[in-house]
């Protein structure tokens, strides 16, 4: 899928906060963005197809952040949902209409005095549609890393499925 998702604000986000209150304390601190959105374009073949497609995309984002300034810990998530339709521009394949559900998890502490970061980090991709000619497309992709504070990658993990029928 095209629309590009805030992969990189946790990054971002906890590293700001961990440097602003790394010795801080008090209650958590959180924040929370719904939003929606709506968007189409026509420069990529649907998924299980080679010819162009025009594909609108709709759905709803919810963006939630917890940071503990005592301990230097952040929670990310991220889910969002939503509908695609896809209808090629030449008109001869067939029309697809589904849904996807998008998430990113990532947990990130500080240890050590704030000198390092433990991470771990979960992302989940699920696309599901139908064609007008009994054509379907399911797409999934997991993924999970774990990080811990000697720098090394302890788990990881990815799984992709691409079934078209």
């Amino acid at each position: 899928m095209r629309r590009s998702f805030s992969l990189g604000l946790s990054a971002l986000l906890g590293a700001g906060l961990l440097a602003t209150a790394a010795s801080a304390a008090g209650p958590p601190i959180t924040g929370t963005e719904v939003s929606t959105f709506s968007e189409s374009f026509s420069d990529e073949p649907i998924l299980c197809q080679d010819e162009l497609y025009t594909q609108t995309l709709s759905g709803h984002a919810v963006i939630h952040f917890t940071y503990f300034p005592d301990t230097g810990a952040l929670v990310f998530r991220e889910d969002v949902h939503g509908q695609a339709v896809a209808v090629p521009l030449d008109g001869t394949g067939p029309t697809y209409r589904g849904n996807f559900w998008f998430s990113d998890t990532e947990t990130i502490k500080a240890v050590k005095s704030g000198d390092l970061l433990v991470e771990q980090d979960t992302d989940f991709q699920h696309f599901v549609a139908h064609g007008s000619d009994g054509s379907k497309v399911l797409a999934m992709f997991h993924a999970h890393f774990t990080m811990n504070a000697n720098g090394e990658t302890t788990v990881q993990f990815e799984v992709d499925k691409l079934v078209c029928t």
